[in-house]
């Protein structure tokens, strides 16, 4: 006599699978909506630097970070004050490789304003690189503002996005500081 019919094993089968699709669907719900409410209530990034360079040198640096074998970013175009750059970034969180192009417009020593046009994960991209030269114009304050919709669509995905974009805006101020300072203390 057999433990189990295959009736039984049947309906206990179908039972695991019900509960396993159920399961599948409550997360994805939970996630969904957290993922719709995080994106909507999240805010853009900002982190500041102060770099000891004027601001003329300051916007030359950031410029010149267009074309970056380092930061897998190469500038596609110019025309006047827009300025198109590919960047193919790698270790994203979750996604891991991801690629976008970025419109960049100049403000000549002031600001740099940036926006996604295009990408193969995320779903939208802006900010801009503020610069506030000292009162004797020799040292410049860098703002960094970020606003990045990963279009990640699991729990916790504004949190996820949010710190990577911290971390990224950090390292991208310290390697314009390093650039416009080496670059001020050579004009001497």
């Amino acid at each position: 006599m057999a433990l189990f019919s295959k009736e039984k094993v049947s309906a206990r089968f179908k039972t695991a699978k019900l509960l396993a699709a159920g399961f599948i669907l409550i997360i994805t719900l939970i996630g969904l909506n957290g993922a719709f409410a995080l994106a909507k209530n999240q805010k853009p990034i900002a982190e500041t630097i102060a770099i000891n360079a004027p601001p003329q040198i300051v916007f030359e640096a950031i410029r010149r970070q267009r074309n970056s074998e380092e930061q897998h970013r190469k500038q596609v175009s110019i025309d006047g004050t827009k300025a198109v750059i590919d960047e193919r970034m790698e270790g994203v969180a979750v996604y891991g490789k991801v690629h976008c192009v970025w419109e960049e417009t100049e403000h000549p020593y002031s600001r740099i304003d940036y926006k996604m046009v295009e990408s193969d994960k995320f779903k939208s991209g802006f900010g801009s690189w503020i610069l506030t030269p000292s009162a004797d114009g020799k040292s410049t304050t860098l703002e960094y503002d970020c606003f990045l919709d990963s279009g990640l669509m699991v729990p916790f995905a504004g949190e996820i996005t949010k710190m990577a974009a911290h971390k990224d805006a950090k390292a991208r101020l310290k390697h314009i500081k390093e650039v416009a300072e080496a670059d001020s203390h050579a004009s001497k």
